[in-house]
């Protein structure tokens, strides 16, 4: 290798600090409201998308199960939802939000979307819908699957 690795000219790198950077503000709000940027896509999964089995909720979310078990529990303690089991199959579980869970998520909303604004106002229409497709190319391209989010 004649020169040497510059880390900060891979697209993998520029991603990650693109995102951080954007989303930066955003997670030190929602560490006011005591949660986690994983605690509000599950409170998104749950309260906005009607998502209730724990395994669509890490789909959803583009997290591995184990973790999105942690952090079920996690928003349990938190009193953010609560957990069921089924009543024919124990082995089933449904996830609902509380009264807290919904508050904090609707407390959480203007602050998602004026960063959303935010984002999308760095780029022109076009430019989003070309950095969309290309992100999808690009996950698609992709043989694992995210494990955070």
């Amino acid at each position: 290798m004649d020169t040497p690795y510059d880390l900060r000219t891979g697209l993998g790198y520029q991603l990650t600090i693109a995102a951080r950077t954007n989303n930066a503000d955003f997670e030190a709000a929602l560490a006011r409201l005591g949660i986690t940027r994983q605690m509000w896509c599950v409170l998104v999964a749950v309260g906005e998308q009607n998502i209730t089995a724990p395994s669509a909720i890490a789909d959803y979310i583009g997290i591995i199960r184990p973790a999105a078990s942690r952090t079920l529990k996690q928003m349990d303690q938190k009193g953010l939802l609560h957990r069921k089991n089924g009543q024919t199959d124990k082995r089933t579980t449904t996830v609902a939000l509380t009264d807290q869970g919904r508050d904090v998520l609707d407390r959480s909303m203007p602050m998602a979307l004026a960063t959303r604004s935010a984002i999308d106002g760095a780029l022109t229409a076009n430019e989003q819908q070309q950095l969309s497709q290309l992100l999808a190319k690009l996950t698609s391209s992709l043989q694992t699957t995210a494990t955070g989010v």
